[in-house]
């Protein structure tokens, strides 16, 4: 009966120990997680600009109303 009690305090000491590593991951997650949250509110750059590369630009016309290009449209002349 003593050699059970000492088999349960150790797997106990081993669980707490391993509760307490976990706590930690988890407490380093949690500032990484509040670190990232403050960057992307502090980041001045607007999320409309990042996609102006999609845009498609406007029709061209040269001299005499010669068309010099189209991307705007569905089809092409």
């Amino acid at each position: 009966m003593k050699a059970d009690m000492e088999a349960m305090k150790e797997q106990m000491a081993t669980m707490m120990e391993v509760m307490m590593s976990m706590k930690k991951i988890m407490e380093v997650n949690a500032a990484a997680v509040a670190a990232t949250s403050v960057v992307a509110e502090v980041d001045p750059t607007p999320t409309s600009s990042l996609n102006q590369i999609n845009h498609p630009t406007l029709d061209m016309v040269g001299q005499g109303g010669k068309e010099l290009g189209s991307t705007g449209g569905p089809y092409f002349v």
